[in-house]
């Protein structure tokens, strides 16, 4: 019985580390090359005021700050934005239901602009 459960464990575990390095390599190979995003920036009620669908970009956190950073790929705008925001790194090109984790229309983002559906 007691082999059982220290195989249990050993299990557990493993599956917990090896979910968190895949989650690491996941975030460090979007950051570094770059992956498609839903980036949302909210207003102090939690409203979306800014919107930013983005494909093949590398997003960086600000050190010893809130804040984010990415290039624009389109216009070569090196963007940073700060306050209360979140980012979805979409799979598959489904920017809708990337969107929807953070409570917005991705049909309604555009180039920084969320314009209420």
């Amino acid at each position: 019985m007691r082999g059982r459960l220290l195989a249990v464990c050993a299990y557990l575990v493993m599956g917990v580390a090896c979910a968190g390095v895949s989650r690491d390599v996941s975030s460090q190979i979007a950051s570094q090359i770059g992956a498609d995003w839903i980036v949302v920036q909210y207003r102090f009620d939690g409203a979306p005021i800014n919107c930013w669908k983005l494909s093949h970009v590398g997003i960086s956190n600000e050190p010893a700050s809130d804040g984010i950073f990415w290039k624009d790929s389109a216009t070569g705008h090196l963007v940073h934005i700060s306050g209360w925001s979140s980012r979805v790194q979409v799979a598959n090109g489904d920017f809708l239901s990337a969107a929807r984790l953070v409570g917005v229309d991705a049909t309604a983002c555009g180039s920084g602009v969320y314009r209420v559906p």
